[in-house]
Order: C-alpha cells, then structure tokens, then sequence
C-alpha cells in the first residue's frame, strides 16, 4: 500500500510506503503515471470512452523527469510506484479531500479517474478510485440535493430532462424549479453585501463557517453584517455566537435515516433518543419553516417515514436510485444502489458498463492544471484534519480526552532555517490574513510545507482564500496557499484576535 501525502501521517506509517509531492501537484502524479502505464503497454480501457485518445495524447506531455521535477520526488520513487501500480490486479485509489480542495481540484481528480479507467479498474470489484468523505453521510446528502446544482437522485437542476421529472413529482410548474445558485463559499461570500446578488438573511445547519470557511476573518465579518443569521444545530458554535435566531436542531442519533457509504451501501439508521427539551429534528423545522412562510406544498409529512417513502420514490429513474428501497428492506439488509426495483437486486458495481448517457458511453476529460510554483525556499500552507478532531471540533473540541492541539506542523530544518523552537510562537502570513500558533516540529513533514488543522478559531482558515475558486466544483483552495513566517513579537494584536467571534452568548452555553 502506498500513501501520498506532503506528510507522513499516520495511514502513510501503516502502510510503510510514503510518497510525499509537493502540495497541489496531486494532478501533475497522475498523469505521470498514466504516462508510464502507456509507455508500459498497461493501457486497457473500462470500455469505450469519448476523449480517450486525447487523454492519452495528453499524457505524453508528463514524462517521469518532468513529474518529479514537478512534483518534488525522487525519480526512482516515482517509477516505484508506478511499477506498484502496473503490478497490481485489482489497484484501488483512495482518497480524501487532499486532491479536490483546490482552485483546480475538478481536473485533479479527474486526472486520477482517467488513470484508472483507462488501465481498466473502474467498475470491477474491488479495484477504480473513490473518495472517503469526511463526514458519517456525505455520499448520500452529495446524491440528493446537498450540492447547488443537484435534484434527488443525482439529477442535474441544469438538465431539462430532470427538471421536468421532479416537477411531475413534486406537481409544481418546472419553472417553480430554481436554476443552480450559489455555491456554499459563495454565499458566505455573499453576506451582507449591497445590491443584486447580495444576501441579508442566510440559514446554516449544522454548519460552522466562522472556522471551517476559506478566508473565515472575511467571512465571520460577513456574516456579523447580516440582517438575520438564524442557526440550526444542538450546540452552540462559534457560527451560532453570531446569530439572531437559534433553533436547536438534532443529532444523528436523535433522526432516523439512511446513511451512504463510499461504495454507494445504503443502510439504514435508527433512532436512538428522543431530542430532549425543545429540539426537534432537523427535517420537522424545515418543513415548520416553509409552512410559516406560506410555501406549505410538498412539506408536509405526518411521519419521518411518510418523508423517507417520498424521498425513496423521488430517485426513481435516476442515476442514484433509491426507489426500489423500504425501511423494511433496509431491515433486512443494506443495499448498494442504484436499485429501481422493490422486487430487484441492488447494483454491487456501480460504475460498470454501460453508462447513464444517451449513447451508453462514458466521457474522458483532459485535465487542466496550472504549473506549480517551483520557486527556492518558497513556503506554502496546507490544512487538513487530525485524528481526535471532527470538523471545526464544535463536539470534539468539548472533550479533553481527545488529543489534538491547534499548532503549526513544521519540518526542523524549516525551523531551523527561521530561528524556531518547538513551542516557540510564530505568526503565519498569507495575502488574505495572519494567525499567530506555536510550533510542532515533524520530521515526517515536507520542508516547503507547513500543516494547520481547520478545527480551531482564529487559525487554519484566517490565512486560506475565500475569492479564487475552483471553475466547476466552485471549490475554494484549502491545501495551498503561499505563506511566510514572521516572529511573532511582531504582530502582538494580530488578525487571529480580531477576527474572533463576538463573545460568547451565555444564552447558548451548553
């Protein structure tokens, strides 16, 4: 097993293979590969594809010297893994947010999908590439509608096929439909400001931007100037300080439902306690929501399952469906969609031919990536998650036993080279903000690296940038923004502190 990653966390020490690339070249070590299994004679593709050749041809732009010039490895660890890959029979890519949270994440992920279907592991049992969401359902609330562009079923809001199938369900005229809005980064991005396009009253659930925002300094500012911030959730965040209006929401284990997982496996979960006091859960307070402002139709449901039976029906025909699904089959067994039929199997392969397309074919893309900033002794930032933490740590950060500290992660030759000591403060410097943290050293670290945890205030994403977004998924760029180091003597009344939330509400204290 190989683990890429700019440190040696603690999945790169159990699988004993390390490979650690420069932050944002993600893109760049596919299509070396790719290149290597052409030049290897590895190619076998899923099945035909539109864009194959011109993947292909593409490919041959990224020779192995370039990549790991690129790339900043070793040559030779670079063939290794590639001969790595070619060997294997059933290779499986996984990964996490590390590919997709850049301004270019859409096309590095798609440089790693053609690798695999164009050496022949996508659609086969236990081989192709996926990715390990960092939250207990984020594959299923991604089939659904969590996204700005998406109807349930993985339908498309832009496909006039699919607006008119969700308007016959729900009986409202399909121009009642909205067209894709924003993004979540741009409606943060959105708050407070004047004019068209402009926002005065937003509704987070179970959300905390004020930390897990790119550019959070900006955006808890945006959010102060809001007319109304009303946040649901069961306990109070730094985002819910800020609001006007809190409604205390549920916890998984107060709701029932069902819960994807990366091999499309639905099962279903069952409540375990009743939301004490004035919770409620989570779906009552939406449709409660649309009855008070008088939109009542298709938000009325006597009972969850009346709801979930809905839901279920609403995937019919699509390309995640769930229609052939029932509280009572999810009884008797989980069941990996799409699954169309009540009295049918499920789909165990998902992504075998043929495909969902008008012609059965599934289409190649040529990523696009920007070259890498290959300046000496440049330093970058790049955020991500720690082991004991969950999220911006509104749960985890309540609990002491959970390790986890909110520092900057060094290599000691960086630290060297800048005159620090471990513990020792210093002021991280970005072109959207500055954070001032003590230092840890890790050997296991890159040296143009430095590593921030997003799951405290006034830290990680003080200094990432809320603005440049990725062109299709709209993503902001959380794993790598240039930075420098100052002393932090420097900066003693620092963007970190003014940027805090106001104080907080002992209304909301738990």
């Amino acid at each position: 097993m190989y683990a890429i990653d700019p440190r040696a966390t603690t999945t790169a020490k159990v699988a004993g293979r390390h490979l650690a690339p420069r932050p944002g070249t993600d893109g760049v070590l596919a299509l070396g590969l790719l290149h290597l299994m052409k030049q290897w004679g590895a190619i076998r593709p899923t099945a035909p594809a539109h864009g194959l050749s011109d993947v292909l041809w593409h490919a041959d732009d990224y020779p192995p010297a370039r990549v790991a010039h690129e790339c900043g490895v070793p040559e030779a660890e670079l063939l290794a893994l590639a001969r790595a890959y070619a060997d294997a029979r059933t290779p499986l890519i996984l990964t996490g947010r590390g590919p997709e949270q850049h301004t270019h994440g859409t096309d590095t992920v798609q440089a790693w999908l053609n690798l695999a279907f164009l050496t022949g592991h996508v659609g086969k049992q236990g081989g192709g590439f996926g990715t390990l969401t960092g939250q207990g359902n984020g594959q299923g609330g991604r089939e659904h509608g969590q996204k700005n562009d998406q109807l349930p079923g993985a339908r498309s809001l832009r496909d006039p096929r699919h607006r008119a199938q969700m308007a016959a369900h729900w009986g409202v005229p399909e121009h009642h439909l909205p067209q894709p809005g924003y993004s979540a980064q741009e409606l943060l991005n959105a708050c407070g400001e004047s004019g068209e396009g402009g926002l005065d009253a937003l509704i987070v659930l179970g959300s905390n931007p004020v930390v897990s925002a790119a550019g959070a300094g900006q955006i808890t500012e945006k959010l102060r100037a809001l007319k109304h911030l009303i946040v649901i959730d069961f306990l109070p965040s730094e985002t819910a300080q800020l609001a006007t209006l809190v409604l205390p929401g549920s916890m998984w284990c107060e709701e029932e439902g069902t819960t994807t997982n990366l091999e499309g496996r639905v099962q279903r979960r069952r409540r375990a306690m009743t939301a004490p006091g004035a919770a409620r859960e989570d779906w009552r307070i939406l449709c409660d929501l649309a009855h008070a402002i008088g939109r009542p139709h298709g938000f009325t449901y006597p009972t969850f399952r009346d709801l979930q039976d809905d839901f279920f029906l609403a995937t019919r025909g699509g390309k995640a469906d769930y229609s052939g699904l029932s509280a009572e089959r999810l009884d008797r067994a989980s069941a990996q969609w799409p699954v169309p039929r009540a009295d049918g199997p499920d789909t165990p392969v998902a992504y075998a031919p043929t495909y969902p397309t008008p012609d059965g074919l599934a289409t190649l893309h040529v990523p696009r990536l920007p070259v890498p900033n290959l300046a000496p002794r440049a330093l970058h930032l790049t955020t991500g998650r720690l082991g004991g933490q969950y999220q911006s740590g509104t749960q985890t950060r309540r609990n002491p036993a959970l390790k986890g500290e909110n520092t900057v992660q060094m290599h000691p030759d960086t630290a060297l080279a800048h005159g620090l000591r471990a513990g020792q403060s210093v002021t991280l410097v970005t072109a959207h903000g500055q954070a001032t943290l003590p230092v840890t050293l890790t050997p296991g670290i890159r040296a143009d690296t430095l590593f921030v945890p997003f799951h405290w205030p006034g830290a990680a994403n003080l200094l990432t940038d809320p603005t440049v977004l990725d062109p299709h998924s709209r993503m902001p760029g959380f794993k790598i923004t240039p930075v420098t180091l100052r002393p932090a003597m420097a900066t003693a009344n620092s963007v970190s502190e003014r940027a805090a939330p106001h104080p907080p509400n002992p209304a909301l204290r738990p």
